[in-house]
């Protein structure tokens, strides 16, 4: 059954529940509001659940890009210190070290603004599919003539759509691996 349909039962159904007399609450059949809300949690689209992997291999691309650049500069470090402790190539050493240390601080920012891009690309997705949805959601509520006096729901997908809308930039801050 189709997400929309439920919810458009549900609301239905609350829209014709009596109301408490001066406070104004709906008195409503608990077990029957649960199992239509289980029903709609069992019809909601497999690209929500797409989307909550998708968050998850961002989260899994970006600490895998930050183990790597540690690692590179780790490496760095050590043959730094490797071959400043020959006394006849000394200088040379520092030099080439140094170049190292350069190419890797390059190659670790290949790999943080290859996985931000990625990650980026993966958010908008994520973005697009949630706006379509809450879109759905409005113009067939529209359609249906059906006034809210409680759009708790549809606030709860926008603060979702909010949160989604996060800067990826907070998520990794690249100069914390310089020293």
């Amino acid at each position: 059954m189709d997400v929309l349909i439920m919810i458009e039962r549900l609301d239905t159904y609350l829209s014709e529940c009596s109301r408490l007399p001066l406070v104004g609450k709906l008195l409503v059949d608990e077990d029957e509001v649960f199992d239509m809300i289980d029903e709609i949690k069992a019809a909601i689209p497999p690209e929500l659940e797409q989307a909550r992997w998708l968050l998850k291999e961002r989260e899994r691309i970006l600490q895998e890009a930050r183990k790597e650049a540690d690692q590179i500069i780790s490496d760095a470090k050590g043959q730094i210190d490797i071959l400043a402790s020959e006394s006849i190539i000394a200088k040379e050493a520092r030099k080439q070290a140094e170049d190292l240390l350069e190419r890797t601080q390059e190659v670790a920012t290949e790999i943080h603004v290859g996985a931000r891009e990625y990650a980026d690309e993966i958010m908008e997705r994520v973005e697009n599919l949630l706006a379509n949805l809450l879109e759905e959601v409005r113009q067939n509520r529209q359609e249906l003539g059906v006034t809210v006096t409680d759009v708790s729901e549809l606030e709860d997908l926008e603060e979702a759509d909010v949160k989604l809308s996060v800067s990826s930039e907070d998520l990794w801050d690249f100069d914390s691996f310089e020293e």
